[in-house]
């Protein structure tokens, strides 16, 4: 392959992201508001360790980081955090290999309640003996009394809740006086956490908060460890992480640092983010497309799952919205339910979406549902419609 060809499958693959609406929720356009140029930090090993006579390893001409992090610190209420994994499976397995043995107990959140498919695969090839929180696949939660009853009796060495996918915030307040390891992975809420419109995990009584930076959050392609308390955990931890992860990739966590946004910002965000969610929702189910209803009473996510009769109806759509520049995920969704389509709002509220260009956007999905084919007309609309939604 041409080199000149390799430049054009890049310039295509741009013209589609120009025009297209980002409609999942493991996706995001990060903050970029400092113009500083990074690129002499490219490749360079810097260090989050500090550097004395009995370090390692240690480069000259370059200084730790950690005196950056305060400002991230403050919004999470940690006293510590590690931005080394480079994503956010990256984090689970580092972070596992750093904590435990093998044989010790992790109690998990299974992948048919949300979590996500690839950390049971993980935690066991890793060597963990793991069971799962039961569920309530009616009610689209965790099933507290019975699994409060498997920790009682198995008394897991480790909880972890990684949900990658989910219709509530739910509230885990009620593992706080468990005595183990409480580790939340918060890649689909942080910008909520952030904006405190949804309870810090932390404030729940976990020890640990795993996040990637790039779904939920505006951020690079990076990975976070939350650490409530700088003690020994926190030691074990970063000494491992040391071991497993020798490159911190500084230009990222530079740029995540130069931009962090206002409290203000955040708040809009996270609340736009939500409010869109829920507008779309409703207009969808009045416009009789297959949503899996929820209780609005409860604290509900950016996620939004449409589930059409069949496999092959649900891929069909799924084709006939990437066809029109929406672009969804289609997936195996939780709590027994087949295949859906999973949709979230927080890149679209970051290419524009507001509620006042919700109807349009419904408009578009619902029509799409209720069609075999896209004619001109619906092929314009959408195009219209996004480009007014990127314009603002």
């Amino acid at each position: 392959m041409s080199l000149e060809k390799n430049r054009q499958t890049i310039q295509n693959l741009k013209k589609i992201h120009e025009e297209s609406l980002i409609l999942n929720p493991t996706e995001n356009i990060p903050f970029t508001s400092e113009n500083v140029d990074l690129n002499f930090l490219e490749g360079m090993y810097i260090p989050e360790e500090t550097r004395d006579q009995n370090s390692k390893v240690i480069f000259g001409g370059r200084k730790n980081l950690n005196e950056l992090y305060d400002l991230w610190c403050e919004y999470m209420k940690a006293e510590a955090v590690t931005f080394k994994p480079h994503s956010g499976l990256d984090a689970h397995i580092s972070l596992f290999m750093s904590l435990g043995q093998i044989g010790e107990k992790v109690l998990l959140l299974p992948e048919e309640a949300g979590g996500h498919f690839s950390t049971h695969k993980i935690l066991t090839r890793l060597g963990f003996n793991v069971h799962s929180f039961l569920t309530d696949t009616q009610h689209y939660k965790i099933d507290i009394p019975h699994s409060m009853e498997i920790i009682k009796s198995w008394k897991p060495n480790y909880i972890f809740v990684d949900r990658s996918e989910g219709l509530y915030y739910e509230d885990f307040s009620w593992i706080r006086e468990i005595p183990c390891i409480k580790i939340f992975d918060a890649s689909q809420y942080l910008a909520n956490i952030m904006a405190k419109d949804y309870v810090n995990p932390f404030d729940m009584g976990f020890d640990l908060i795993l996040t990637s930076l790039h779904k939920n959050y505006p951020g690079p392609q990076k990975a976070a460890i939350f650490f409530q308390k700088k003690n020994k955990l926190w030691k074990q931890v970063m000494n491992g992480m040391s071991i497993y992860i020798s490159n911190i990739h500084p230009k990222d966590i530079c740029n995540l640092l130069l931009n962090l946004p206002s409290e203000l910002c955040l708040k809009n965000y996270s609340q736009k983010m939500l409010s869109t969610t829920r507008l779309l929702e409703e207009i969808l189910l009045k416009n009789s497309v297959p949503v899996i209803r929820r209780d609005f009473d409860n604290i509900w996510t950016q996620h939004l799952w449409i589930r059409p009769e069949s496999q092959e109806k649900t891929y069909q759509f799924f084709r006939r919205l990437e066809e029109l520049h929406l672009l969804t995920n289609y997936r195996l969704l939780p709590y027994d339910l087949g295949y859906g389509i999973r949709i979230g709002t927080a890149a679209a509220v970051r290419q524009g979406l507001n509620e006042e260009k919700v109807p349009a956007l419904a408009e578009i999905i619902s029509k799409a549902y209720y069609t075999d084919t896209i004619d001109n007309a619906l092929q314009k609309f959408a195009c219209d419609t996004i480009a007014a939604i990127k314009r603002d």
